[in-house]
């Protein structure tokens, strides 16, 4: 690695930890603190000891599938939907109350898997039929009532999916 290269990469990893991408910027940090540059390593260095810092507080502490249902929501309104889907998933698993499996239903669809999302919603309907009033009134769910696999589960139609 050149002195210019390794002063680039610095610079990257700077950026990356400024917009919050704290993960990407500790990687970064850690290939950044073994060039060429002794005061950019120790830079290095000490920037990536506080992406760990911030990566492990921000962190929370979930525990119960409520924990990770509300947690999954939180990340549902700031669209970090494939992040959601995996504490929706872990709340589901443990236990697939109807509210769980229609919010897995909106992350599924959101990331372009109708047949996932249909696959939840059904579960979801079949558990609370009240589900169907909730996602025909729903804004954040409006996108997916254009597929008919959904529209059929909403009507009533589905039987099986």
């Amino acid at each position: 690695m050149t002195a210019k290269s390794h002063t680039e990469l610095f610079a990257k990893a700077v950026r990356c930890f400024s917009s919050g991408g704290y993960r990407e910027a500790a990687a970064l940090f850690a290939e950044a603190a073994s060039g060429p540059l002794m005061s950019v390593n120790e830079s290095a260095q000490m920037y990536r000891r506080m992406c760990l810092q911030r990566i492990e507080s921000s962190t929370p502490k979930l525990q119960s599938p409520e924990d990770y249902y509300n947690f999954g929501v939180s990340l549902i309104n700031v669209r970090r939907y494939r992040e959601a889907r995996e504490h929706l998933d872990a709340a589901v698993s443990q236990s697939p109350l109807p509210h769980y499996l229609y919010a897995l239903a909106l992350v599924e669809g959101m990331l372009g898997s109708v047949s996932g999302a249909a696959q939840q919603l059904h579960k979801a309907v079949q558990a609370d039929p009240g589900i169907r009033s909730l996602a025909r009134n729903d804004a954040d769910f409006a996108p997916l009532l254009e597929h008919a696999a959904i529209r059929d589960i909403l009507s009533g139609e589905a039987t099986t999916i």
